[in-house]
């Protein structure tokens, strides 16, 4: 028998020179203390992560089976349905001895091996990049897949439709998402005005607003609280959570959109355009000219 933190910092200390060869160091969330095994329990699951460039790699213990997972987020933002298995092996801690655990490292080694030889990659779906928090540090800004990935990490019941809305459309429409589920879910939230749920809501919405690009400010004063309809108790409670600026700004809006000289800009609020893919850019003179004017890619004479 063998406990299963035990396995896991044994698998991991077997595996640090293979991830290292990957691209991959082992990845301390901001409350583990250094030191310690990185360990995440989050209810009948255990994991470990290893960072990468803008990848993560996940060694994960479930139910009976000890997995190596691939996404192509950063870990701090990571959630489940992210993840790709690249290898599972059998494991009962009840049976399993400490030679288990060297087996299916050399098994993990061999998959690591041959997925990221070379610099290459595995090839999974591909899913838009997030801005992470200590990039933002360095001076980048959150971008709208940033926010969608942020908000869905920490309201996971809607990362199902956030993956949805990427697959329909090829990409993150922000604007979408936020009025079918997002934007109901922090309505709700702000009517039951519970300090703890609150509190959560904001210090995300508040840094998104802060470090974000005009996009982001622009989808959270516009296409979440827009929906507030100058509602002054919903807007007082929200009053003790935002940002000054923030607060301002939907405040502003809100009357604004409640005044008579505003009722075409509330029609276009309640009814946005239907969504239109990106259209391939047509060739253009010079391009025709030069290769696509006449059979033989010549000009015609």
């Amino acid at each position: 028998m063998i406990e299963i933190s035990d396995a896991l910092k044994a698998l991991i200390d077997a595996l640090r020179e293979p991830t290292q060869k990957a691209g991959f160091s082992v990845y301390y969330p901001p409350e583990s203390p250094r030191g310690e095994l990185p360990a995440v329990t989050e209810r009948d699951t255990q994991y470990v992560s290893f960072a990468g460039d803008n990848s993560t790699l996940r060694v994960e213990f479930a139910g009976s089976t000890i997995s190596l997972l691939y996404a192509e987020t950063t870990p701090d933002v990571a959630q489940k349905g992210d993840f790709a298995c690249l290898s599972k092996s059998l494991f009962e801690p009840e049976a399993a001895e400490l030679r288990d655990v060297k087996y299916i490292a050399e098994e993990f080694t061999e998959t690591l091996g041959a997925k990221f030889s070379s610099g290459k990659k595995p090839q999974v779906k591909k899913k838009p990049n997030a801005v992470s928090k200590s990039a933002v540090r360095n001076g980048a800004f959150y971008d709208l897949p940033s926010l969608g990935n942020r908000f869905t990490a920490i309201y996971p019941e809607t990362r199902a439709a956030f993956m949805a809305n990427i697959d329909t459309y090829g990409e993150f429409l922000a604007d979408a998402f936020f009025r079918q589920y997002g934007t109901p879910l922090i309505l709700e939230i702000v009517r039951e005005n519970n300090p703890q749920k609150m509190k959560k809501l904001f210090n995300l919405l508040n840094d998104m607003y802060e470090n974000g690009v005009n996009d982001v400010q622009s989808l959270i004063v516009v296409t979440i609280f827009g929906e507030l309809h100058n509602d002054e108790e919903m807007i007082a409670a929200c009053s003790d959570y935002m940002s000054d600026e923030l607060w301002l700004n939907v405040r502003n809006l809100n009357k604004y959109l409640a005044s008579s000289s505003s009722k075409s800009a509330r029609m276009r609020l309640d009814n946005p355009p239907r969504y239109k893919p990106k259209k391939a850019k047509k060739a253009g003179f010079l391009s025709n000219l030069m290769g696509g004017g006449a059979p033989g890619g010549g000009i015609a004479g």
